[in-house]
């Protein structure tokens, strides 16, 4: 039956639909496992920061692994020897100027991925370093002074980035 003066000539009128929520409801489980896979990530690196972290910022020894977050170190222990920094999706600074160069110099090893760290060093201290790197790498601020010898460094950092970097 024709009714006049209807759309399409017929009594329900026209209906128009909405691709939006049949979208969204299609979306929603890959919205899910995305966050599920964050807290997955998120609680194993707080496991494994809890094993793996040791010292403080007055040790010798000094090593933290932080992902997705970030940390600061500003150690001030006149005989620090080692810092170790990884970092996951996250990012880290250690701060060096509150120390006098120390005999034998400081190995700082930064290993990131998609993440990255700044190390800060006094004016005067010679730098070392070695790294390897995917679309990332370490990066001397004009200023800094370059040592060739890892061995007459006050500061020899080592390290590896992927999508991630450090700088000096």
């Amino acid at each position: 039956m024709l009714v006049a003066g209807r759309p399409g000539g017929h009594a329900g009128g026209m209906r128009t639909t909405s691709r939006t929520p049949s979208r969204l409801r299609r979306a929603r489980p890959w919205i899910g496992l995305a966050f599920a896979v964050q807290g997955a990530v998120a609680v194993t690196g707080l496991v494994w920061s809890l094993r793996a972290d040791e010292g403080d910022d007055g040790s010798s020894v000094i090593r933290r692994v932080r992902v997705m977050g970030g940390t600061q170190l500003r150690p001030h222990n006149p005989a620090l020897s080692q810092v170790g920094l990884d970092v996951v999706m996250a990012g880290g600074e250690v701060d060096l100027t509150g120390l006098a160069p120390v005999p034998g110099g400081v190995d700082v090893t930064v290993r990131a991925v998609m993440g990255g760290a700044a190390v800060r060093v006094p004016p005067g201290w010679r730098v070392w370093s070695g790294a390897r790197g995917v679309a990332g790498g370490i990066g001397l601020q004009p200023g800094v002074q370059r040592a060739d010898d890892p061995g007459s460094a006050d500061l020899r950092l080592h390290g590896w980035a992927v999508m991630g970097g450090v700088g000096v």
